[in-house]
């Protein structure tokens, strides 16, 4: 089943029900949220927002060229230095390097433990091997980096291959708060992030993916292409 065919599937949007901070829906996922952009309105005084993430191990091979990039020299505009999400997978990965990332304010989340090489694995686990790679990633960082917050709230699966509801579902149980593994069709204005209590605001997006279908209380922080070819 898919979004449109599911006879259990999430509803279409309804915003009078759906407000932030809890959740939030548009009809095609381009609505400025915070009403910052009324009637998608003079949207270009709405600031622009990157995020900086990258996957997998953290370790000797990668730790200087981090510091290069966060350097406390790239700043945004309220002058506090730029930060990264880091989506960590076990193997390779030197937990001393994790745990001072987190202690410079950056994000650490989760990307499994074996980063199985079956991309099918990916598409089809149950919500116990999900639960068994993320929740148990979570447990090896917090115990292995000393990261005591709670702030392991997020996870991105493995060649961005999403596992549909049972991944969800696992997250849901496990608490975790947003998934970043959904890519959004190229399209100008790009999408923001939404909360999977409603449908999907836009088609599932490439070969042989397997999105979510069902109302489920996590955020996804959609990944949208980027085409550069008409940049000047």
């Amino acid at each position: 089943c898919d979004q449109d065919t599911d006879p259990n599937r999430a509803p279409e949007c309804d915003k009078s029900i759906c407000t932030l901070p809890d959740c939030f829906c548009s009809e095609d996922g381009t609505e400025v949220p915070g009403d910052l952009c009324p009637e998608n309105d003079k949207c270009d005084r709405v600031p622009q927002m990157v995020t900086i993430t990258f996957d997998d191990a953290i370790n000797n091979n990668n730790i200087d060229l981090y510091a290069e990039i966060f350097n406390k020299e790239r700043r945004n505009p309220n002058g506090c230095d730029i930060k990264g999400t880091f989506y960590v997978s076990h193997k390779y990965t030197n937990y001393s390097a994790v745990q001072n990332m987190h202690r410079l304010g950056h994000e650490i989340a989760a990307h499994s433990i074996t980063h199985n090489n079956s991309e099918s694995f990916w598409s089809y686990a149950n919500v116990d091997d999900w639960a068994k790679e993320m929740a148990g990633s979570r447990l090896i960082i917090e115990k292995f980096a000393n990261i005591t917050d709670n702030s392991i709230v997020g996870l991105r699966a493995p060649y961005l291959r999403v596992g549909g509801n049972h991944q969800f579902t696992m997250m849901e149980e496990q608490g975790f708060l947003y998934d970043s593994s959904i890519t959004a069709p190229l399209q100008n204005p790009p999408l923001w992030p939404y909360t999977l209590y409603f449908k999907m605001p836009h088609r599932c997006h490439g070969n042989l993916q397997n999105c979510p279908t069902r109302s489920l209380a996590v955020w996804e922080i959609v990944m949208n292409e980027l085409d550069r070819r008409e940049d000047p």
